[in-house]
């Protein structure tokens, strides 16, 4: 029997330790917070679980009131489906929401809890109760009965007698806790049913992210590999920052799969670790963005080859700038370089910070798992729309550096192959977000969101490591790239630490790291 390569050992060990991590007790899903009825806001969503098909939605709601909720008549636990939830966003009135709920449960506070420090008295009310999938009602839309399936199911609080009567200041904070379990029917013989908190819509999310793993350690290995060759002589930094791309993307979904066995486990999983997740996936994001700009903007290519392009007024040539050489941009703009490198810099960091910024606006919408590019939520929308301004400003610069300079013919036809593959990059996740969120059911949308935007990532992955690792005869751009040359023809000596950009500005072009010379241009 042949032995594991060293290689790969890292990945099995990972492997091992993620399935041995695997919690046998399961909880229900938890959370937690405060809610507050009025006169302008007289229902409170408290959480949203998806239930499996033929399955049961086991509710355990537990409030406590900071004073005395003096008119409870009203006030009411209320439970909606993604059938209706539509409409329900759209009703502006609470007693015309209320009509389209599935169930109405009443709240009572009928226990005391003792007073709080400042002497107002707590009371308590619980809630237990199952609610079946599909709910045992005609669809209103299409008076049929409804479909069994996978369905969403939306708990809120309201009171709409505080639309018909202003008596806000009489009402009290009210702190919550819920927790829903998941119970499918088991066919084993002991007919036990299956106790699952893991929202039906994560179902093979677990699998993905595995393979996840696998394939961006194996394509940051695969890189690791070609640098090790060149230690103590010269590396391009576009390997580099395809490694740290590789990397994060596996650490996304390490850190993903870690929080979904935690959820498993408390019901709650691990907010730090599911936030470094969605950082993670947004760090690599944009360093493929990042990268994909610079090629097209003539990075890694002689000076000669790129040439003036559009002509130096030119506004958008300006911009394409900053992103032709983001490491000498970034290095200028830390040990204070000029002007244009400071423009440079700026604009690398931009890139990902917005990205970044972006996937923490996502957590402010749902923390239970990563919704970066969610489309229900404006943070998903701006996702799109960035992805979109990149994808004009990518093929401006692929046009740029074909009509400028003296580009061969045969780069000249790579140029437009890849300004293909890198303008499909930029519009497949806005593609596939529009398709999922147009052709799909509601609950199949974050399954099929979840594996399209793993599927462009692994393949961009896939395109750039093969831009970087491929011989010199793989293409034009493989032939006359700076990435694969290593001390051929002096060319090393022939190029200064520094290049002169517009406006005067020095940029770096080589920095060192031990005996190793570490290319920026």
């Amino acid at each position: 029997m042949r032995s594991t390569p060293h290689a790969f050992r890292p990945l099995l060990l990972v492997a091992v330790f993620l399935l041995a991590a695997m919690p046998s007790e399961v909880c229900a899903k938890i959370a937690s917070g405060k809610l507050h009825l009025s006169g302008v806001k007289t229902e409170s969503t408290l959480v949203k679980f998806a239930i499996s098909a033929e399955s049961t939605a086991k509710i355990d709601l537990n409030l406590t009131s900071h004073g005395m909720y003096e008119d409870e008549r009203e006030l009411r636990l209320r439970i909606y489906t993604d059938d209706d939830w539509p409409r329900v966003k759209r009703t502006p009135l609470c007693s015309e929401k209320v009509a389209l709920a599935q169930r109405g449960v009443p709240i009572v506070f009928d226990g005391y809890g003792g007073k709080l420090s400042d002497g107002r008295e707590k009371y308590s009310a619980r809630i237990q109760h199952e609610i079946k999938n599909p709910p045992n009602q005609m669809d209103r839309r299409r008076r049929t009965k409804m479909k069994d399936r996978s369905r969403y199911f939306y708990f809120t609080v309201d009171d709409c007698s505080l639309e018909r009567s202003y008596h806000d200041g009489k009402i009290p904070d009210i702190m919550y806790s819920i927790s829903v379990m998941n119970v499918r029917p088991s066919h084993s013989p002991s007919g036990e049913p299956i106790y699952d908190h893991l929202p039906a819509d994560e179902g093979g999310i677990g699998i993905l992210l595995v393979l996840t793993i696998f394939y961006s350690g194996a394509l940051t290995l695969l890189l690791f590999y070609k640098l090790a060759r060149t230690i103590g002589g010269e590396v391009h930094v576009a390997i580099l920052v395809v490694i740290a791309a590789c990397l994060t993307n596996a650490l996304s979904s390490v850190c993903e799969l870690m929080h979904m066995t935690s959820f498993n486990s408390n019901g709650y999983g691990i907010y730090s670790v599911d936030a470094l997740s969605g950082y993670f996936e947004a760090l690599s994001d944009s360093m493929v963005s990042l990268v994909l700009l610079s090629i097209g903007g003539g990075w890694t290519l002689p000076t000669d080859v790129v040439g003036g392009g559009m002509g130096k007024d030119v506004a958008v040539n300006k911009f394409m700038q900053g992103v032709k050489n983001p490491a000498g941009s970034l290095i200028g703009l830390i040990s204070g370089g000029g002007s244009g490198d400071a423009t440079g810099g700026i604009v690398a960091l931009t890139i990902i910070l917005v990205h970044v910024g972006l996937a923490q606006w996502g957590r402010t919408f749902d923390d239970d798992f990563d919704t970066y590019h969610a489309l229900e939520h404006p943070p998903g929308r701006a996702l799109m729309l960035l992805r979109f301004i990149l994808g004009l400003v990518f093929i401006t610069g692929v046009g740029m550096v074909r009509s400028g300079g003296r580009c061969p013919p045969s780069l000249m036809s790579f140029l437009t192959k890849f300004g293909l593959v890198g303008l499909s990059y930029f519009a497949s996740l806005p593609g596939v977000a529009m398709f999922v969120g147009s052709v799909l059911a509601f609950h199949q949308r974050h399954q099929a969101l979840h594996w399209g935007a793993a599927m462009v990532q692994m393949c961009s992955l896939s395109s750039l490591t093969w831009l970087f690792t491929g011989g010199a005869d793989a293409s034009a751009y493989h032939r006359l790239s700076r990435v694969g040359k290593h001390d051929e023809g002096g060319m090393t000596e022939s190029i200064a630490s520094s290049q002169t950009m517009g406006g005067g500005s020095n940029r770096p072009t080589m920095w060192r790291f031990g005996k190793t010379k570490i290319r920026l241009d």
